[in-house]
């Protein structure tokens, strides 16, 4: 199993809003990410967007700011690469895929094309934007194409979420891609927050709901498409603390989703925790989704986490 977390604070809400303002640091972050890993390979999860007004030559990660900063002492980058274009421009994001690619290349691990692209009710998601499916096939295939003139060892994929898109998204997403497109990825993204938005009774079975989670995935979304030889990679997944939501209950799910993707059976990959570092200390839901508060003081998770890193990388 490969492991990873995105390293920032700030993050996308269900309303379309960004939240978290206080600045990251990376060498406070680099130390606990250290902590977390230890000799094991480990990637940090980083997200950049194509939008209308980004100028081609702009190479930068806009959650975290640098993430170039995360790879200081071995990480090696899961970027994630957004379609917002408001003006459909397919072609422009095409390009952005291939500039971005061949920017961060040597540090890559996974390259993820569009993030949640089966939401389509959310300006931070991408299918909210117009022409998404064809710019989710148009950016898988450049990233394919550039990976493989450059000899490249980076996994290239796409994700959707469980909770707030259809499920017969990758259906759709293959039908318009066709048989190239399917060949093109490596492995098939699942961001999952299981007893988040729908909660589960305090005393549910938490490795069987994540395990049937998993599953349930296969069958009802990645079977149908054709594309069940591939991968499951967790590419986000977490639970907020707050108010009449304790930190222990955090460490549960963290353990709970982590054990079920090591079953066989479920076919996973990789794992990535959202998220280092709380968004906010107002007891937001959004806001406690960090291993450690908003000043990097870790929580019991945290500890869990890097148990099972170090078990099981």
């Amino acid at each position: 199993m490969r492991f990873g977390i995105y390293p920032g604070g700030p993050l996308g809400t269900d309303d379309g809003t960004i939240l978290g303002s206080s600045p990251d640091d990376p060498g406070k972050a680099l130390q606990l990410i250290d902590a977390l890993r230890g000799d094991a390979a480990f990637h940090v999860r980083a997200y950049a967007s194509f939008t209308d007004d980004r100028d081609p030559g702009d190479i930068s990660t806009q959650a975290p700011g640098d993430a170039l900063a995360y790879t200081a002492t071995g990480c090696r980058l899961d970027l994630v690469l957004q379609y917002q274009s408001a003006s459909a421009d397919v072609e422009g994001y095409r390009r952005f895929v291939r500039t971005m690619i061949d920017a961060y290349g040597p540090l890559l691990d996974t390259v993820q094309i569009a993030e949640e692209a089966n939401v389509t009710d959310n300006p931070t998601l991408d299918g909210y934007y117009p022409r998404a499916t064809e710019a989710v096939v148009a950016g898988v295939l450049a990233a394919r194409d550039l990976v493989r003139e450059q000899g490249l060892h980076v996994a290239v994929g796409t994700n959707t979420t469980v909770l707030f898109g259809d499920p017969g998204y990758y259906a759709r997403l293959v039908s318009a891609g066709g048989q190239e497109f399917r060949d093109a990825l490596d492995y098939i993204g699942l961001d999952a927050f299981p007893d988040v938005f729908a909660p589960m009774p305090p005393d549910a079975d938490l490795v069987g709901a994540c395990a049937w989670l998993l599953a349930e995935h296969r069958r009802v979304a990645v079977a149908p498409a054709g594309l069940d030889r591939l991968p499951l990679h967790i590419t986000e997944h977490g639970w907020p603390t707050g108010p009449e939501r304790p930190e222990e209950r955090q460490a549960d799910m963290l353990r709970a989703m982590a054990t079920a993707a090591l079953d066989p059976a479920a076919g996973v990959a990789s794992y990535t925790h959202f998220s280092l570092r709380d968004a906010t200390n107002d007891g937001s839901l959004f806001g406690g989704f960090g291993l450690t508060d908003v000043d990097y003081a870790p929580k019991p998770a945290f500890t869990a986490y890097a148990e099972h890193v170090r078990a099981h990388a």
